[in-house]
């Protein structure tokens, strides 16, 4: 089986495998998938919100890289909020949202089909119904205050109230949204009356015209080369880079002492504590990043004391809505994407009757005035959106992604390595216990929340370093993950992730 599809949710999954079938490629699958998962999942991601991809095609020396995030608006004026922080539901944390844009980039120069034949499972799901599943029963309740009165909220809520997790519900605004889309292309989202509407619901902090400025880019990927394969991932503004530094640092580290749990967390905390300092908007100036250098790898880990835990410099944590999901089809296109609203549901600022919401990216922004992540017209926050695709001697071996936040370095660092070391195949890797660091605030130990099935002898391994350590409960928890693989072990296998039921792999 030749053809795979990989995506956080069943109905994403089977939209994907519908358009193979139909004769798409890898590129209009992952759009649908990710229309699709929008529609059943808000709570993770949607039209209102950025998106990121590699694209992999047989006989290329680098993969493809789209960055379609946005920027803040023309009016924003970070003077005006009170604290440190921009709050989740303001205005100004809503960025340009770049993901229909990016959809027609890719399939500008991927795409085999019409788009009206990939945007038609979201439209039918929108009109037909779907039902709410746990995750996103949650998340409404969780914001019923902000969402149950707003008409694009409409579909979730009956007297105010919050609809339960196995509900039969239709999204007949969205699936308007995405018909006038599909018809019409980019420009009535971007220059007709849904822009206008975008405009409005920010207060005019992203302007008209701002929106028909937007254009997602092509840029060139980050490569690093980790135990004999080549590591490959998306520029700042994102963090990704993290998941490349966090493996190479481990790798040299290994060349001087025993490999250890320890090794691979320590290895990641020396890189994070500095990611609020390196990881901007660079602009036209991208190769003064030096987050994935060797010389700034090496300096980093003479900090490593292999005997213990230390104390770094952490910013503060955010969390995350995100859906990552991934595509091989048979003539070995590979597509690597990954899409978000931020926090949940974003911003929770809905668009009026167009059945949608603006994502909160601009909570990435500093606002601490001098820095150059400071809130600033024109200008992308740091993301945390970290896709990542892997070759070997210029052939594709593996596609994977999480959701997480910050966590995605974290957790794709400790899934990726047993398969870099030993190709250990990644349906085994999913059924390990997983780690994550917990408190990034300055001059703290390290804190690290465990899974129930983390292994003692790990735990007792950690806590002889000096970690702090926390087991919770559940076996495998959602918070890990979900973290969805495309890889080649003898053949092409689809790996998803057990801690989300509603993972799954279609094969064709």
């Amino acid at each position: 089986m030749s053809s795979i599809v990989v995506s956080p949710h069943h109905l994403s999954s089977k939209a994907g495998k519908n358009i193979l079938q139909i004769g798409g490629n890898a590129v209009d699958a992952a759009i649908a998938v990710n229309i699709v998962q929008g529609v059943v999942a808000p709570e993770t991601c949607g039209v209102g919100g950025d998106l990121f991809a590699l694209i992999w095609r047989d006989g290329s020396v680098e993969p493809d890289c789209l960055d379609a995030s946005g920027y803040a608006g023309s009016k924003v004026d970070g003077e005006t909020i009170p604290g440190d922080t921009i709050p989740l539901n303001h205005p100004m944390s809503v960025t340009v949202p770049g993901a229909v844009d990016g959809w027609f980039k890719l399939h500008e120069k991927y795409g085999s089909l019409e788009m009206s034949k990939i945007f038609a499972a979201g439209i039918e799901i929108c009109h037909e119904g779907f039902e709410i599943n746990q995750e996103l029963a949650q998340s409404l309740d969780i914001h019923q205050s902000e969402l149950g009165g707003q008409r694009s909220s409409v579909s979730f809520y009956k007297n105010l109230l919050p609809l339960t997790a196995g509900t039969h519900i239709r999204r007949v605004n969205l699936g308007k949204t995405l018909e006038l889309i599909a018809n019409e292309g980019p420009d009535i989202f971007y220059k007709g009356e849904i822009a206008s509407s975008i405009s409005e619901v920010v207060g005019g902090n992203i302007s008209p015209q701002d929106l028909k400025n937007y254009s997602s880019q092509w840029i060139k990927p980050l490569r690093m080369n980790v135990f004999g394969y080549d590591g490959w991932t998306t520029p700042p503004s994102t963090q990704s880079y993290l998941t490349l530094s966090t493996l190479k640092g481990y790798e040299l580290l290994s060349e001087k002492y025993e490999e250890s749990l320890h090794m691979l967390i320590e290895s990641y905390r020396i890189f994070a504590a500095d990611r609020d300092n390196i990881t901007y908007d660079y602009k036209d100036d991208i190769l003064d990043f030096k987050g994935v250098d060797l010389d700034y790898i090496e300096k980093k880990i003479e900090l490593y004391d292999d005997q213990k835990t230390q104390k770094f410099s952490f910013p503060e944590p955010s969390g995350g809505g995100t859906a990552y999901m991934t595509v091989r089809d048979s003539s070995g296109l590979g597509v690597s994407l990954i899409q978000s609203n931020f926090h949940g549901i974003g911003s929770r600022i809905g668009v009026d009757s167009y059945g949608f919401f603006l994502h909160n990216r601009g909570c990435g922004f500093n606002l601490q005035k001098g820095h150059k992540n400071y809130l600033q017209a024109g200008r992308k926050p740091l993301h945390t959106l970290s896709p990542t695709l892997w070759t070997k001697d210029n052939k594709l071996e593996l596609l994977l992604g999480t959701r997480g936040g910050r966590y995605q370095p974290q957790l794709l660092a400790q899934v990726i390595l047993p398969y870099l070391k030993d190709k250990t195949p990644l349906r085994d890797i999913m059924q390990k216990g997983r780690w994550a660091l917990n408190d990034f605030l300055s001059n703290t130990d390290s804190q690290l929340t465990v899974e129930g099935a983390f292994a003692a002898t790990d735990i007792q391994h950690l806590e002889s370093k000096g970690h702090l350590v926390t087991q919770i409960d559940q076996k495998f928890d959602k918070a890990y993950g979900p973290v969805s693989a495309i890889y080649k072990d003898k053949s092409w296998t689809g790996a998803a992730d057990v801690r989300v039921g509603t993972e799954t792999v279609e094969n064709f």
